[in-house]
């Protein structure tokens, strides 16, 4: 018995340590953990305090780099043990959501961490609200007098936006107000952050109500995870507000508000274009489960609901050169730590650089073979289609487009993660052994300051993350292929829930 009662204490201790830790490091003066900051912009207040009393201020060079590694994998492991005591019951929802703001609030007194978009979603919004032009044709190259201009990274500042209009028009509203790139950075992050705790307070109500005895786990998963706190709201990613259209859809289609739920996602995908793989299941189950008189007037309101919001958040920005609003510049990229990077050098390098676009085609077309599958799945099942296997669904639709895509960067996990505890064990266990990956594929922002850290940070993504990653997405893959060809739910089994009870 005491041996069960020091089991949890020993979890918590590890996400609290291990989280300020990793806040101490963050915090330190050109620590490996921060982007290139404005000069107003260096760490103040408490951790910068505990910095300099724990000597980490002296720290340079490959010795600060391996304590950030140490920071950052701490944060990880004690992520997995309170993790892991939260499926078993052991910790409260309760202590679970305090700990989860109380990080959220360690996390804004910290300098912006791990990443530069912050500068260039406030470049995007300075161009349409001080330039009064349009961020989808020019790009900020076009503004080199701006005072972003010196934060911006290389790669963007020739590039023009690529996230949605909702996310735009939300850019350009808050740089009317806020002017100093310090306030921007505050002012993402604190967006950030309140998209962060909006949509842990729906998964812990939407938990509760459709799996009772799973609420903690499903708030951990989320509001304790260092690629949330970290790479998410650390960096204030727009991803964030993804999740929370993600999660107030499913609340919403919970609460039978199927069109409005629809409105909500179509938002979602009007802050980055990912949301639209819930957004086409939903309206697939909405419409094929009606009877046959009734599913054109079913289709017309969804779409037109989706028209709609489209039209109205779009208008501003159309124009002939670039119809598809950043769609197609986005298509061009490809990230260093994606799959199909991976496959595409490996074809390449036997081939004599030929065979390379074979992996540019069959990925997307197997995501495009896996979202039929998986829309095929829910339509075919005996009424009703519950909301738990919907939400189950859109978690594995939005997991196999991460791992399918072009691009792979940490904050992307946080798509799928308000619908970790709907997913059966292997989707389950791939989503947060990515997230674990990605968490560790960062541990230096600046090459300019870490040369020789950052070099092997790359290497360490390339030959070890990659790989990790492809395991999982095989291993994903041919779960989805088990079920599918067994006729197997998409949702957790009851065996799952029963089992987490019994070891509670």
């Amino acid at each position: 018995m005491e041996r069960e009662l020091r089991l949890p204490r020993v979890a918590l201790a590890a996400s609290v340590v291990s989280v300020l830790l990793v806040a101490i490091v963050a915090a330190t003066p050109g620590s490996p953990l921060q982007p290139l900051l404005p000069e107003n912009a260096q760490a103040s207040g408490p951790f910068r305090w505990l910095a300099d009393l724990l000597g980490f201020d002296a720290l340079h060079g490959s010795a600060f780099a391996a304590v950030g590694v140490a920071a950052v994998t701490f944060a990880a492991v004690g992520f997995v043990v309170v993790l892991r005591a939260a499926w078993r019951g052991e910790v409260s929802l309760r202590i679970v959501l305090a700990l989860a703001v109380a990080y959220h609030i360690v996390v804004l007194l910290l300098p912006l961490m791990f990443s530069r978009d912050v500068y260039s979603y406030a470049y995007y919004g300075r161009i349409a609200s001080t330039y009064h032009a349009n961020p989808y044709v020019l790009t900020p190259s076009d503004f080199p007098g701006d005072p972003l201009s010196a934060f911006v990274g290389q790669k963007w500042a020739s590039t023009p936006a690529v996230y949605g209009p909702v996310f735009t028009l939300l850019s350009s509203w808050i740089t009317r107000v806020v002017h100093s790139v310090a306030d921007l950075i505050v002012a993402f992050r604190w967006l950030a952050a309140i998209a962060s705790i909006g949509t842990i307070a729906i998964v812990a109500r939407l938990a509760r109500r459709l799996r009772p005895g799973r609420e903690a786990f499903a708030v951990a998963a989320l509001g304790l995870n260092p690629v949330v706190l970290f790479q998410s709201v650390g960096s204030g990613h727009n991803d964030l507000l993804v999740a929370l259209a993600v999660a107030g859809g499913l609340a919403l289609l919970a609460a039978r508000r199927d069109l409005l739920a629809t409105a909500v996602l179509t938002l979602g995908v009007l802050v980055k274009a990912t949301a639209v793989v819930p957004l086409l299941l939903l309206i697939v189950v909405a419409v094929v489960r009606r009877g046959r008189s009734e599913r054109a007037r079913a289709l017309c309101s969804h779409v037109g609901v989706v028209a709609a919001i489209v039209v109205a958040f779009a208008a501003p920005f159309f124009q002939t050169k670039d119809p598809s609003l950043g769609m197609v510049e986005l298509a061009q990229h490809e990230g260093w730590l994606a799959p199909s990077r991976l496959v595409r050098r490996l074809l390449d390098g036997v081939s004599g650089d030929t065979l390379g676009v074979v992996a540019r085609v069959t990925f997307p077309v197997g995501l495009g073979v896996v979202l039929v599958l998986l829309a095929r799945g829910l339509v075919r099942r005996g009424d009703p289609v519950s909301v738990a296997a919907q939400g189950a669904t859109w978690g594995w639709g939005l997991l196999f487009l991460m791992l399918l895509g072009p691009v792979l960067l940490p904050w992307y996990v946080t798509w799928t993660l308000p619908l970790a505890w709907l997913l059966p064990r292997v989707p389950r266990v791939t989503l947060i052994g990515v997230g674990l990956a990605l968490t560790l594929s960062q541990f230096t922002s600046e090459p300019a300051l870490f040369e020789h850290a950052y070099n092997a940070n790359l290497l360490f993504g390339h030959y070890v993350v990659t790989p990790v990653v492809v395991g999982l997405l095989c291993w994903l893959a041919f779960d989805l292929r088990r079920r599918v060809r067994s006729g197997l739910p998409l949702e957790d089994e009851t065996d799952d829930i029963a089992a987490a009870s019994r070891e509670g």
